[in-house]
């Protein structure tokens, strides 16, 4: 008999419901209370982890001006039957959308290292590219300069190495898009149509004369 994989109390509560679901009978009053139910719990348990996911991302945007993210083969490692629900959980695809848009917002630079990049194997101590380590051997050992870590500790140095020697240069006076943007005089509104504000000199904008034309020649002028 195969051991049950650990699950919290809103997959308890999803698996309850779709049992409720589908014990109802098909076409009925109840079987339609039941999924809207469910349905009710699922968009509750998608709200919750986007807001997680947004928490990580600001976390990381404010605290780092460059942030470096693995381009992982995810569809191989769904195959995993053990991984594959925690991976389709963590949502790693939306974390990455998430954090390339807020580090636009800010200014900042946001770096894809390649698939193939050894930042697991490799030693961030003296760079020797070991074997391949299995999901089980959580430290990391070098063979050749006995340093050792914790892997994704060893694997993060060697992505902040990668993005030093790949990193972009930009040029000062570039800023990023003006978000909210407000009037200068600490206001934070914006002047009316017609108005004029302090930071124009308190001249008009220029008006547009329109004329119009005769129904032989017509047109504006």
């Amino acid at each position: 008999m195969t051991r049950r994989a650990r699950c919290g109390p809103p997959c308890q509560k999803l698996r309850r419901l779709s049992r409720q679901v589908s014990r109802k009978q098909r076409g009925s009053r109840n079987r339609a209370e039941a999924a809207a139910r469910l349905g009710r719990a699922h968009l509750r348990v998608a709200n919750v982890r986007r807001h997680f996911l947004h928490e990580v991302a600001n976390r990381l945007v404010k605290t780092h001006d460059r942030l470096v993210l693995e381009t992982l083969h995810t569809a191989g490692l769904l195959r995993n039957r053990r991984l594959a629900a925690a991976i389709s959980d963590a949502g790693w695809a939306d974390l990455a959308r998430i954090i390339g848009y807020q580090q636009s917002w800010r200014g900042g630079q946001t770096a894809l290292a390649p698939r193939w990049y050894p930042s697991t194997r490799m030693c961030s101590g003296c760079r020797t590219i070991g074997p391949a380590l299995p999901l089980s051997v959580r430290i990391f050992a070098c063979g050749e300069c006995g340093y050792t870590a914790d892997r994704d500790v060893n694997a993060a140095v060697n992505l902040a190495v990668w993005a030093e020697q790949h990193a972009q240069t930009r040029d000062p006076e570039v800023r990023g898009p003006v978000i909210n943007a407000s009037r200068g005089d600490g206001s934070g509104q914006r002047p009316r149509a017609g108005e004029t504000s302090p930071d124009d000199g308190g001249t008009l904008p220029p008006r547009i004369s329109v004329t119009a034309g005769t129904p032989e020649k017509g047109g504006v002028s």
